[in-house]
């Protein structure tokens, strides 16, 4: 890396509509968490989705069956942040694609 020019290794979500196509119920919850959402990608939501568990008053049903999830998805962004910090985009890749895979399953789950 030179004096002026930087390389990075990074995670974006190259189009946030997708978000809502792929994951509608899981993002209209994530995005009702009154955080400040800058960007409404992947990491955004699983960010708001894990501040929601945390402290929103959800119900006792959702927090049971979808927490494990929740827990899962920010344990693995972190996973992805970390390989992206440490320039280990293989692994950062791998969390990616099993992120995805929770957040599949979350949508498919989704609990009031």
């Amino acid at each position: 890396m030179g004096q002026v020019l930087q390389i990075r290794v990074s995670a974006v979500t190259w189009n946030e509509d997708l978000v809502e196509k792929q994951w509608p119920r899981l993002s209209d919850l994530a995005f009702s968490v009154p955080i400040k959402h800058e960007k409404h990608g992947v990491l955004e939501m699983v960010r708001a989705l894990s501040e929601g568990l945390t402290f929103m008053e959800w119900s006792a049903k959702r927090k049971e069956c979808m927490g494990p999830g929740i827990r899962k998805a920010a344990e693995l962004k972190k996973t992805l942040e970390e390989a992206l910090a440490d320039w280990k985009p293989r692994e950062a890749n791998t969390a990616s694609e099993e992120l995805e895979k929770v957040l599949d399953e979350l949508e498919r789950i989704f609990t009031n």
